[in-house]
């Protein structure tokens, strides 16, 4: 089982490598804007394979974006899957620290009770073969046969984080409900950080901000991973926000999920492990308009 933090560690990790790729974007188009120096050009100093470049730069320049799209379809399936892992470890420590599959809070209960009997009537739509749903189906019986109490509680987490859609606003809200978390956008717009990336003060702004960003982003995925003759790609600088505005809200996310564990007691009486967040490194691009 992930912790929150070693899954907040993991997902700005990616994120650090999507900078790091778009950085050679960025690069490898100033470099064809520029000009060689002298001694390169005349022959004085033999450089084939920059020259090589050189000549090649100015004609795929334009075509940049077309990578820069590639990395913003994998930032929003990478923060979609970073949402899932949010979920199916909160779920997991939550059932970790109940006495009792009767324990668990009733809206958790009811959750589990549903998606696994979605899984169970259509196990492909939601990725599971048919031996993981009845598999599924067991582990659920167990749990509600009150004369088969096992310790510790074994529940298939993953089953909360299913859904079809993209992780647009509406469906990160409704996600989040799922292990007992509501209002999480009303929670989000507090978010210190998070106001300072969106440069909004009240946390109604932030919030209406967040979600619009947010929404924005996973259509823009849409229309790349379908792209047509008017397709608009983004430039390295838009996805090198992007990046840093899912890793604010992911790290505001996780962080609410330490505050929400708190009102579930271990086992010793403790709330469980700190959450250790990575360094902070998010882009000082500039703020596309809101």
């Amino acid at each position: 089982m992930n912790d929150l933090g070693e899954v907040m560690r993991d997902f700005s990790t990616d994120l650090s490598r999507v900078r790091d790729l778009l950085g050679l974007i960025k690069g490898f188009r100033d470099f064809g804007s520029s000009s060689p120096p002298p001694e390169v050009t005349d022959g004085s100093v033999a450089w084939v394979e920059a020259m090589s470049l050189k000549r090649s730069a100015p004609g795929l320049r334009t075509d940049l974006p077309l990578m820069s799209g590639s990395m913003l379809l994998y930032l929003c399936g990478r923060f979609e899957y970073f949402v899932r892992q949010v979920i199916e470890a909160l779920g997991d420590e939550i059932a970790n620290r109940a006495k009792d599959y009767d324990s668990l809070p009733s809206s958790l209960r009811d959750e589990l009770r549903r998606r696994t009997l979605d899984v169970a009537k259509s196990p492909a739509r939601y990725g599971y073969s048919s031996q993981e749903a009845d598999a599924l189906i067991v582990g659920l019986a167990t749990n509600l046969d009150r004369s088969q109490k096992t310790e510790p509680i074994m529940i298939d987490s993953k089953v909360l984080s299913v859904t079809e859609s993209n992780m647009r606003a509406n469906t990160l809200n409704e996600v989040m409900k799922r292990v007992g978390m509501q209002d999480t956008w009303k929670e989000l717009g507090k978010q210190a950080k998070l106001k300072i990336y969106l440069q909004k003060q009240s946390d109604g702004e932030c919030a209406a901000a967040a979600q619009r960003r947010l929404d924005d982003l996973m259509i823009q995925r849409n229309n790349i991973a379908h792209p047509t003759g008017g397709t608009s790609f983004p430039d390295p600088d838009q996805v090198l926000w992007m990046a840093g505005f899912l890793e604010e809200l992911g790290r505001s996310l996780v962080e609410l999920c330490q505050v929400h564990l708190s009102i579930f007691p271990a086992a010793n009486g403790s709330t469980g492990s700190e959450f250790s967040a990575p360094a902070q490194r998010v882009s000082r691009s500039p703020n596309p308009a809101n």
